[in-house]
């Protein structure tokens, strides 16, 4: 025998007998072919163990692999066990992706028996498999908890994505890739840091109090004011005396904790201020938490053009090209009729709206007044017209026909919707629109609608969509909306038709000119198509962190525990 084969025949053997010793295996566990004495680290893996799952991503992806191993590298198998462990930075926890027991496999994966490592793999698919689907869509189904959660379903191909892993050892830009990419999902992650890098709290003390306290009073509750604010840096000078004078100094550190967290920053402590201050820092780091959960469902590209509304912050912006180009706040749904979360594109802009009153506004408003008062329907400007069009009476209205009448509100400035409305497809009948209670904007708690979102400035809002200043200038779109424009240019025909008038009887003094009276002017209302694709998303987030600065929201509809309770369950 040449001597080159007898090293290659005494490399063999001993490599064999170097092999693990699956002899003590029961025929149970040892169902694979070890294909490594041929230089192969795949193993080959009984169908059964993964024919049996109820999950077809977990069987499809095996039979891509042949059934055999595919966790073979330990560079791969390392990325994805040091991704886990960081799910904390998700707003995730590792134990939900079997951390602890991968980490002991790839401690001793050198001593372990084939039969094991195959149970390795396939607990590493799984974990990963999941982690790879809530880091990409959420861990929980919005449609699932909310009623009034209107979100395009994410479609995620997790299999496609580890196939670009394993195969072109692509994983750190494609898992980065499945998380949101939006710069606030961003900020609520650095938020979580630095949340975690507070002290934690060993002794709480809440402010128990019914009163507000007001700037340079004495009140028993001011050191504990104090020591939150110094807790949370907006107060950074110590005060080691902590005196229960609200002192100039504790008034400025309020106005800095107010405006953080949206409120009117005129240092006088609240119920609002109050229930802020009395939030812990885990309390914070949980609603950090659940706020990165919406925005995994939420859509990961909001297109080119688009309206962002944030509904417990009261606020919308305009966003084109990723520049900022308007801001305004807003009025949202009250609790008890929640502006809805959706995603839609605009279709049109109504100018001098009429206003048929929704079926969830008559049964809870209108009916119930009407039937004490008839006189309702003329005080809110509401006419009533049956199935063929024709006004009805409103005192020959009675509640058990109410159902077969339309209600309607003529356009005009105290119109509900005011002098502008902006559609979008949705199933909650809700759309953008003015108002004709335009206090309300100066309130810093503007939950105080029946769903639809107000607008602060709804004309320029209107211009901007439509962004054709030949034919909708802004000045345009406001003389449309004005009926005092029109009796300006009614009585300037008028002086028009009397001056010709004039000349006529200058001539003929005997002639006779029959008076006409022009028509009453009234406001119409115009439909303007938008063709550019200006999308709308209405979501719900109560934090994020601007300049290392941490903002935070009241939880207006009351969803951020209950959403972690279940995060956690």
């Amino acid at each position: 025998m040449p001597m080159n084969k007898f090293y290659i025949l005494i490399l063999l053997i001993v490599f064999s007998s170097c092999k693990r010793n699956i002899s003590n295996e029961s025929s149970a566990e040892a169902s694979f072919i070890d294909f490594s004495f041929f230089g192969d680290d795949r193993i080959k893996i009984d169908s059964t163990l993964i024919n049996t799952s109820k999950d077809e991503d977990f069987k499809a992806f095996y039979k891509k692999f042949n059934y055999e191993t595919a966790w073979n590298t330990k560079e791969h198998r390392d990325f994805i066990i040091n991704e886990i462990s960081k799910a904390k930075n998700e707003g995730l926890e590792s134990k939900d992706y079997n951390y602890e027991t991968l980490k002991s496999f790839e401690t001793k994966f050198e001593d372990l028996p084939d039969s094991t490592i195959v149970k390795y793999d396939l607990l590493l698919t799984s974990s990963t498999q999941l982690y790879v689907n809530h880091i990409s869509k959420g861990k929980l189904n919005p449609k699932k908890l909310y009623k009034d959660w209107d979100l395009e379903e994410k479609k995620v191909n997790i299999n496609e994505i580890l196939y670009d892993c394993i195969d072109n050892n692509n994983f750190s830009k494609a898992i980065e890739n499945c998380k949101p990419n939006h710069i606030i999902y961003k900020k609520l992650k650095n938020c979580l840091k630095l949340l975690q890098q507070f002290p934690e709290e060993t002794t709480y003390e809440l402010i128990d109090l019914r009163e507000r306290i007001v700037p340079n009073k004495k009140n028993k509750y001011v050191p504990i004011v104090k020591k939150r604010l110094m807790y949370w840096g907006d107060m950074v000078e110590k005060d080691t005396v902590l005196s229960t004078v609200y002192d100039k100094k504790t008034q400025e550190a309020v106005k800095i904790f107010q405006a953080r967290h949206g409120l009117r920053p005129d240092a006088v402590i609240g119920r609002s201020t109050i229930d802020a201050l009395n939030y812990s820092r885990n309390q914070r780091i949980e609603q950090v938490v659940v706020n990165m959960e919406r925005w995994r469902w939420f859509a990961h590209d909001f297109g080119n053009h688009y309206l962002l509304i944030n509904i417990p912050d009261y606020s919308i912006v305009a966003v084109k090209e990723n520049d900022t180009t308007q801001t305004q706040r807003i009025v949202v749904g009250k609790d008890t009729r929640p502006t809805p979360i959706l995603e839609s594109k605009i279709s049109n802009i109504n100018l001098n709206p009429n206003w048929t009153v929704p079926p969830t506004i008559l049964k809870e408003d209108i009916y119930p007044e009407a039937e004490k008062d008839r006189g309702v329907f003329r005080k809110k400007g509401l006419k009533i017209f049956d199935r063929k069009n024709n006004e009805v009476s409103p005192w020959s209205w009675k509640k058990e026909d109410a159902n077969k009448y339309k209600y309607v509100q003529d356009p005009g400035r105290n119109n509900s919707l005011g002098s502008m409305k902006i559609n979008f497809p949705n199933r909650y009948s809700v759309y953008l629109h003015d108002t004709n209670h335009r206090d309300y904007f100066a309130f810093s708690y503007r939950s105080l609608s029946s769903g639809c979102v107000r607008l602060e400035k709804p004309l320029e809002m209107a211009s901007y969509i439509i962004n054709d200043t030949t034919k909708w200038s802004l000045k345009r779109i406001k003389d449309t909306t004005d009926i005092k424009y029109y009796y300006k240019l009614q009585k300037a025909k008028q002086k028009e038709i009397d001056k010709i008038n004039a000349k006529i009887l200058a001539k003929n003094p005997n002639f006779v000119i029959e008076k006409k009276n022009l028509p009453k002017p009234e406001l119409k209302t115009i439909v303007i198509k938008i063709d550019e694709d200006v999308f709308i998303h209405q979501l719900y987030w109560t934090a994020w962190e601007t300049d290392g600065i941490l903002n935070f929201r009241e939880d207006i509809y009351c969803l951020d525990a209950n959403l972690y309770s279940k995060l956690r369950y």
